[in-house]
């Protein structure tokens, strides 16, 4: 049953037959067949299927919550009697949102893969709504994102706490000042990532908290490598993550503008699909707490 249950939820995820098959290392028709049986066993349909898309009906909604309740069991137990130290992966295949991808898990996977030769470790980067989907599809072991949009279907755990600044170019002609009242925030212009950002996010949830407008954004761009160079090149402002501007302002090309009565901190947090947690994902978790915490 164990076995039927995890076929049943990959299917679920992936909202695929070929998909669920293709994570699961099965023939497609094996995975139907074993949905098949389910619905046969029980005597209801837990699927509509029309054309190559399935969709649970009202009864294969009920089964799925008997069915995570069961794989959350499985996965205490498996816990509790599996080995104190399981066995490091050959591979590990993650996904971090932009910010965390370029400027936190690089040194932490060269570290890694130092002191475990035979390891390869492929890293993909997207936006945290992309990060957090290709989870729930299966195609990633385990990602680290930021922002605040927290999927039902997910589970997260704290990583790194960071911080939100307002920078500006240290060539900036207009502006002179090391800190401005936030009511001024409106008056500046700036420069922003693009919409699904994590980082655009929790900016927006921010000033809201301060009833703070929407700002004068005269660019949006697509990476924080982008808008670093475009900060250089112009008067304009942006708010960035404390990683990704200390190189820049240790070479003096940017500077942090203090903002009276605003604090914008978040946590980047580990993130999996619920009722898949294991012991070698959380040793994973604890290597890149440690890696992180000795990084420098």
């Amino acid at each position: 049953m164990d076995h039927k249950i995890k076929i049943f939820k990959e299917v679920v995820l992936t909202r695929s037959f070929t998909r669920a098959a293709e994570n699961l290392y099965m023939s497609q028709p094996a995975v139907s067949k074993t949905i098949k049986n389910l619905e046969q066993e029980y005597g209801k349909a837990f699927f509509l299927r029309e054309g190559n898309s399935i969709a649970l009906t009202n009864e294969g909604e009920i089964f799925l919550k008997y069915a995570e309740s069961l794989l959350d069991i499985y996965t205490k137990m498996e816990h509790e009697f599996s080995s104190e130290n399981p066995a490091f992966p050959d591979s590990i295949k993650i996904g971090a949102s932009t910010t965390i991808a370029q400027y936190v898990i690089p040194k932490i996977a060269a570290s890694l893969q130092n002191s475990n030769k035979k390891l390869s470790f492929n890293l993909i980067s997207g936006n945290t709504g992309d990060i957090q989907q290709l989870i729930l599809n299966g195609q990633l072991d385990f990602g680290i994102i930021e922002g605040e949009n927290q999927n039902t279907r997910l589970n997260y755990d704290p990583f790194v706490k960071d911080e939100l600044v307002l920078v500006t170019s240290t060539k900036n002609k207009v502006f002179k000042l090391e800190d401005i009242p936030i009511a001024q925030l409106p008056d500046l212009d700036f420069v922003e990532r693009e919409s699904g950002s994590g980082t655009r996010e929790v900016i927006t949830n921010a000033l809201k908290k301060h009833q703070i407008p929407d700002l004068k954004v005269k660019a949006t761009l697509g990476s924080t490598e982008g808008i670093k160079s475009y900060l250089r090149n112009s008067n304009h402002f942006a708010f960035l993550s404390i990683h990704a501007i200390n190189q820049e302002v240790l070479d003096g090309h940017l500077r942090v503008v203090e903002v009276q009565g605003l604090s914008i901190s978040r946590w980047f947090h580990f993130v999996k699909r619920q009722g898949f947690q294991s012991r070698l994902n959380q040793k994973l978790e604890n290597i890149f707490i440690e890696g992180y915490n000795k990084k420098e």
